[in-house]
């Protein structure tokens, strides 16, 4: 347990996967109402800049599948080869989530893990 805390405890959220119906009016929303600014962008997806390095993650939901919020939390590691080891090594299933590995909480809400940028 000591080990999955020193890995995920001074790292912080990188980001937060959220899924929209309609991802330009939710990019126009972050950007024209609140101010924000778009880091990144695809016709998929967002990242909206919420400072210290953190994004909140705007997605293109895909035909009717639910928009249970948030999509995913992904935690900032240093070292995923050590999480992914840490995690194993505690019984947490992984998965894969893109290009990183990801894990479900008791109640399914998805997590990964970002390397530390």
């Amino acid at each position: 347990m000591e080990d999955l805390m020193a890995l995920f405890e001074s790292r912080g959220i990188d980001h937060v996967g959220i899924r929209y119906r309609d991802l330009p009016r939710a990019v126009a929303w972050f950007r024209n109402v609140l101010g924000l600014q778009i880091d990144h962008q695809t016709q998929t997806m967002a990242f909206v800049h919420v400072g210290d390095g953190s994004h909140v993650a705007l997605f293109q939901a895909e035909g009717d599948e639910p928009l249970r919020q948030p999509h995913h939390v992904a935690l900032r590691v240093s070292d995923p080869a050590a999480a992914e080891a840490a995690l194993r090594a505690a019984g947490i299933p992984l998965r894969r989530f893109g290009p990183n590995l990801g894990f479900e909480d008791p109640e399914g809400t998805v997590f990964h893990f970002m390397p530390v940028r």
